[in-house]
C-alpha cells in the first residue's frame, strides 16, 4: 500500500485549483488498485489506497478523504461491514461511498444500499465514466452539506426568534400589568374627584336660590362636563379591557335574538324611529362582545337618524363571496367618506357634542371586538344621506347555521 502522505480536512469542491479531491480506494487486489489509481489520477483526483476493510478504516482516520471507492469481496472485513463501520463514524455519516463489485444480482445491490452505500458500480469498470460519476457524487455530497448548514442556520434563527418572541411576550405582560394599574388609577383616583365636583355642584345648584340665570347655567355646565368626562372614562376603560384581551369564548349565538333584545333596550328613547330587522343567522362569536358591537352600532344609528322627519334604521345580513356580511343602516346625518380613515379612532368625532352626544370611543371598541373575531368592519356614507356599517366575523367565527326564517323581520313603530 502506498504511504498516506496527505493528512488533514477533506477538500471542498470549488476550492482553489491546487487542491484535488481525494479518493480512498479500498481494494485487496494490487493490480486493480494500480489500474484505479492510474485512471483516477488521469481524471484529476488524488488517490490513497488501503488493502482491506480494516486497513481502510485506519486510512480513513488519517486521510480524511472526500470520497471512498470500496470493494465488496475482501479478506477479513468485507466491503459491506466496512461501509457500515464508516457510516457509524461522525465524519463518515454523509461521505459519498461507491461500492465496487462483480456481483450484479438484486440481493447484493440491496445489501450494498442497506449497508449505507451511496451508489455501486460493477466490475469491469467503465473507466471513461468513472471520473464523471465520482465528481457527480461529490457535487451531490456538497449540496447535502450546504443543505445541512442551511438547516443548522435556520434552526439557530428559529431559536433566536423564539427567544426574541419570549422576551417580547414578557415585555407585553409587563405592559399589560402597567396598563391594568393605570386603568385602576383611572377607575378610582379620577372618579372620586369627579364625583365630588358633580356632587358639590348639584348641592350648590339646589341651595343657592340667589344665583342668577347665567350662574345657574355655569353650574349646569359643570355638572354636564363631569358627567361627560365620567362617560369618557367608562368608555376608555372598556376600550382598554377589550384591547388587551381577557375572556373570549366562541359559541353559537342567535344574532336575531341578540339584536331583538338590544333594540328593545334602546328604542324607548327613540319612539319615532322605524326599525326593521331582517333575518339573521346563527354565528360563532363571543356573545357579550357581540352585544357591545350591536349596542354601539344600533345606538349610533338611532342617535344620528333621530332628527330626520321619518327616521329609519335597518339591521340585517347579506352574503358576499360565500361570507356573511352583517350591517346596520340608517337614514341619518351621515359623514364624509374622505374622513373614514379616522372613523374608528379613539375620541374621533365628525359631529359636535351639541349636535349629537357621545364620547367618540364606541366605534373604536367595535373595531377591536371585530378584530378579535378575525373579521373586518367598514362603512359607507355621505353627508345627510345616512350611513351603513358592515362587519364580518372572519375564519375564527364563521356562521354556525343558516338564517333563521322565523327571526324578526317586520317594521316596528
Amino acid at each position: 500500500m502506498n504511504s498516506l502522505a496527505r493528512v488533514g480536512t477533506p477538500n471542498v469542491i470549488g476550492a482553489a485549483p491546487s487542491r484535488k479531491p481525494v479518493v480512498l480506494v479500498v481494494e485487496d487486489e494490487r493490480t486493480q488498485r494500480m489500474i484505479l489509481r492510474a485512471a483516477l489520477e488521469r481524471d484529476g483526483f488524488e488517490v490513497e489506497e488501503a488493502v482491506d476493510g480494516l486497513d481502510g478504516l485506519q486510512a480513513f482516520d488519517r486521510v480524511g478523504p472526500d470520497i471512498v471507492l470500496l470493494d465488496v469481496r475482501m479478506p477479513g472485513m468485507d466491503g459491506f461491514s466496512a461501509c457500515e463501520a464508516l457510516r457509524r463514524l461522525p465524519s463518515g455519516e454523509r461521505l459519498p461511498i461507491l461500492m465496487l463489485t462483480v456481483l450484479n444480482d438484486i440481493e447484493s445491490i440491496h445489501h450494498a444500499y442497506e449497508a449505507g452505500a451511496t451508489d455501486f458500480i460493477t466490475k469491469p469498470v467503465a473507466w471513461a465514466v468513472l471520473g464523471h460519476r465520482l465528481r457527480y457524487m461529490l457535487r451531490a455530497s456538497e449540496a447535502f452539506k450546504d443543505l445541512a448548514r442551511s438547516e443548522s442556520e435556520l434552526q439557530l434563527r428559529v431559536t433566536e426568534r423564539t427567544a426574541e418572541f419570549n422576551a417580547a411576550n414578557a415585555e407585553l405582560e409587563a405592559a399589560n400589568s402597567e396598563l391594568e394599574a393605570f386603568s385602576y388609577s383611572i377607575s378610582h383616583d379620577l372618579r372620586a374627584p369627579l364625583r365630588a365636583i358633580s356632587g358639590f355642584a348639584d348641592m350648590l345648584r339646589g341651595e343657592a336660590r340667589g344665583l342668577d340665570t347665567g350662574e345657574r347655567e355655569l353650574l349646569d355646565r359643570i355638572v354636564s362636563g363631569t358627567r361627560h368626562m365620567s362617560a369618557m372614562i367608562d368608555d376608555l376603560l372598556r376600550f382598554s379591557q377589550i384591547s388587551r384581551g381577557g375572556e373570549f369564548m366562541l359559541e353559537p349565538v342567535d344574532l336575531a335574538s341578540l339584536v331583538q333584545r338590544t333594540v328593545q333596550t334602546l328604542r324607548s328613547d327613540y319612539p319615532r324611529t322605524a326599525i326593521k330587522v331582517s333575518p339573521l343567522s346563527l354565528a360563532r362569536c363571543d356573545q357579550g362582545l357581540m352585544q357591545h358591537v350591536y349596542g354601539n352600532l344600533i345606538g349610533n344609528a338611532l342617535k344620528y337618524s333621530a332628527k330626520k322627519d321619518h327616521p329609519e334604521i335597518e339591521i340585517g345580513m347579506q352574503v358576499s363571496d360565500a361570507e356573511n356580511v352583517f350591517f346596520v343602516r340608517d337614514n341619518g346625518a351621515g359623514f364624509d367618506l374622505t374622513l373614514a380613515q379616522k372613523l374608528f379612532g379613539v375620541f374621533q368625532r365628525f359631529h359636535s357634542a351639541s349636535e349629537f352626544p357621545g364620547t367618540g370611543v364606541g366605534l373604536a371598541i367595535v373595531k377591536r371586538i371585530i378584530e378579535r373575531h378575525r373579521g373586518k368592519v367598514w362603512a359607507k356614507s355621505a353627508p345627510e344621506s345616512g350611513a351603513t356599517f358592515y362587519f364580518t366575523l372572519g375564519t375564527a367565527a364563521q356562521p354556525a347555521g343558516p338564517p333563521d326564517p322565523g327571526g324578526p323581520n317586520s317594521k316596528q313603530n
